[in-house]
């Protein structure tokens, strides 16, 4: 197989959690007076840092982001019991490891948030680490996959990235590994295709792509 190393964002591309982050926004935004948004536009205007779509559906002048951040934050976790997995995400994580892929999950999402979901939904096993993010070091994606990757003997050649965001994609050209792009995700087909490499509306067709690979 061409790929001895893949490397896996998490929130919307193993996890379903888009209807939820969405419904969250919306709370949030009738809290504070404001016009909720249609999914539509959400997928269409997320962004990495959030900030930058923040700045977009509230006032940032009457309202602190952390705060914001924080209270979204609460009410994610309020709505976390309608959060699964992606269709068929599980059968590509098992057909990765039949092949004897090194599967690491890397994340900006908390660590131990991560590892609750993982074990909830039983796919901890598949991953030899998680990579998320610790309240103490904050590190960027791309240096906490650089550093794993020196540390661990992972050839960038052998390596695939697979995420649902721009941000995914560019961390990928950052680590120097290819990188394929799932539009169920946050980001929207239209941003996704921007960024010039392959986009696929489902795992189904993640895993008939991979295995010609082989």
């Amino acid at each position: 197989m061409k790929y001895k190393n893949i490397l896996w964002d998490w929130n919307g591309t193993i996890l379903n959690d888009t209807p939820v982050a969405f419904e969250a926004t919306n709370i949030l935004l009738e809290r504070y007076g404001y016009p909720t948004i249609t999914l539509e536009y959400y997928r269409d205007n997320i962004d990495t840092p959030i900030v930058n779509f923040y700045s977009k559906i509230f006032d940032l002048n009457k309202h602190d982001m952390q705060m914001l951040d924080d209270e979204w934050d609460v009410l994610y976790n309020q709505l976390s019991d309608k959060i699964g997995l992606h269709n068929s995400v599980e059968e590509l994580l098992r057909f990765f490891a039949d092949k004897n892929c090194r599967q690491v999950v890397l994340s900006a999402f908390r660590t131990e948030e991560i590892i609750k979901y993982a074990r909830k939904f039983s796919v901890e096993h598949f991953f030899e680490n998680i990579l998320g993010t610790q309240n103490i070091v904050m590190e960027s994606k791309t240096m906490r996959g650089r550093k794993y990757m020196q540390e661990h003997n992972f050839t960038p050649e052998q390596t695939l990235y697979i995420g649902d965001t721009v941000h995914d994609c560019d961390t990928a050209r950052d680590l120097g590994v290819e990188c394929i792009l799932f539009s169920g995700g946050q980001q929207s087909q239209m941003l996704l295709k921007k960024c010039g490499v392959p986009v696929y509306e489902s795992f189904e067709d993640i895993i008939n792509r991979t295995k010609m690979n082989i």
